[in-house]
């Protein structure tokens, strides 16, 4: 697997606070996982397209923005960040053995002052590629890479007992919540909100529930900064 920086700043990375020790490299920040993956790695498996197994190229710029945000939800569920005032400030200084997050971590511990939630979306976006999410999901056998596309493993290894990719889970999963009404974890509110704000549900839900499930969605992902952030951060674009 390729082993470069996830985090791929224009200037030299910011190494994490030396005084801490670093627990194993296979930990990973705590949250919730919305039908057995992280927040990134469950947003992009939805974008990827079934039959071309490629990202849409009018979907990768909104995309980035709704990855940059959904690391920083997960280091947020974790309690590694937080908000205060509108700003993002660190809420622990142990590291969590992952390359991507430790790194978003040490650039935030690097800054004097706070700075708005929009203007980190908008840093991490701007040094995050796809492939090196993609390569995430390859790592936990979501996907495999070939020839520049994509394609899913099927059973998902996090569902054995199911014939379905990890795209099916994620979707099943959220339909469930959506439609059905099943209980909602903070992780899954997060990743609904971030769907929404990069125009993505319609990956989610047919034509037919499309106008049920906006609403339903609109009413459970209300106030829910990530998303929000990144709906404001779009439409400036």
């Amino acid at each position: 697997m390729d082993t470069q920086p996830v985090i791929e700043p224009e200037v030299t990375p910011v190494a994490a606070p030396a005084a801490v020790s670093k627990p194993p490299a296979h930990s990973r920040p705590a949250a919730k996982k919305p039908a057995g993956l992280p927040i990134p790695e469950a947003l992009f498996s939805l974008a990827i397209d079934d039959n071309d197994g490629i990202i849409a190229a009018s979907l990768r710029n909104m995309l980035r923005y709704g990855l940059a945000a959904a690391f920083l939800a997960e280091l947020g569920l974790a309690n590694k960040i937080q908000m205060a005032e509108d700003r993002l400030t660190l809420a622990g200084t142990d590291p969590t053995g992952d390359a991507l997050f430790d790194d978003i971590l040490a650039m935030v511990a690097a800054e004097k002052k706070p700075r708005k939630l929009g203007r980190w979306i908008e840093s991490i976006q701007s040094k995050l590629t796809l492939k090196q999410v993609a390569l995430r999901l390859v790592e936990r056998k979501g996907i495999v890479i070939e020839k520049k596309h994509y394609s899913w493993v099927i059973p998902f290894p996090a569902f054995p007992k199911v014939a379905a990719s990890a795209k099916y889970s994620v979707k099943n999963h959220l339909r469930g919540i959506v439609l059905a009404g099943e209980p909602a974890n903070p992780a899954d509110i997060v990743l609904l909100s971030l769907l929404k704000a990069c125009r993505m549900l319609r990956f989610v839900f047919t034509r037919d529930e499309r106008k049920f499930a906006d609403q339903k969605v609109a009413a459970l992902v209300q106030n829910e900064v990530f998303g929000e952030t990144v709906a404001k951060l779009l439409a400036e674009k």
